[in-house]
């Protein structure tokens, strides 16, 4: 019978959590290099595509994974390294599944992808010293799904709004990630939560989001059952040279799933 481990990883400067039986752990990390490779590959070439806060317009010959990152952050109308973390984990996760995975996820440091066959936890957080967070009971998925975070006050997300937690989910997790960017950018104040999903109501791919600020939220979509729980901060995903606050994300799957 098959292992099912939580592995956790630093390439560079990615930090993940890998979830799933362990026979598909290698896959993943395999993914993990080659995404990265063929992006730093694109930053060689061409600087601009590193720093731009704008929708990208990639060359018909860009490789498989530049094509994704701009097509995502052109939808939700931000830059395509906004889009980093969630392709990583998008890639990984694919690589998985194409091994026979139908259980697992790629924790990016809060941008997840996802497939699961059991229900499991997902812990929202916006303070670091609080003993309780809120957190998503998700179902099984059919299929992958990304659920990604931003946040203006925490994380190392590049964010021009001041959400404590912006939160999108949506049909993989390269347009999840973009969407909260996007969705984190809209949120400035209480007052902006009223209209802070309604650029992406009508997008095809975006499921539901959730954003924080100040103790107050709004919602949009299917989000799934908000529940309380203890703040557990072993099961972050940071980064062992950059574990500082400013470089831990602002979500994370519970290690144990549910039964």
């Amino acid at each position: 019978m098959s292992e099912f481990v939580l592995a956790k990883v630093e390439i560079e400067e990615t930090a993940a959590t890998i979830a799933a039986d362990r026979e598909f752990l290698a896959s993943a990390v395999e993914a993990i290099r080659s995404t990265r490779s063929q992006i730093e590959r694109h930053i060689r070439q061409d600087r601009f595509f590193l720093t731009t806060l704008e929708p990208y317009d990639p060359e018909p010959s860009s490789e498989r994974v530049i094509r994704r990152m701009c097509a995502a952050s052109a939808a939700a109308g931000v830059g395509p390294m906004a889009t980093i973390a969630g392709v990583i984990a998008q890639e990984a996760l694919e690589a998985m599944v194409s091994k026979g995975c139908r259980h697992g996820w790629v924790d990016n440091g809060g941008d997840i992808a996802l497939i699961l066959e059991k229900p499991a936890t997902l812990e929202i957080f916006s303070d670091l010293e609080s003993r309780n967070a809120c957190a998503l009971e998700l179902e099984p998925t059919d299929e992958i799904i990304g659920v990604c975070t931003s946040s203006g006050t925490l994380g190392h997300s590049v964010s021009f709004g001041n959400a404590d937690v912006a939160l999108a989910i949506a049909d993989d997790a390269v347009l999840a990630d973009a969407l909260a960017t996007a969705i984190g950018n809209a949120v400035t104040d209480k007052e902006s939560l009223s209209t802070c999903f309604d650029s992406f109501k009508s997008m095809d791919g975006f499921r539901a989001g959730l954003a924080m600020i100040e103790g107050s939220s709004s919602m949009y979509g299917k989000v799934p059952r908000i529940v309380e729980v203890e703040h557990n901060p072993e099961r972050l995903t940071t980064h062992g040279k950059m574990s500082s606050a400013r470089f831990i994300g602002t979500s994370s799957l519970e290690t144990e799933v549910r039964t």
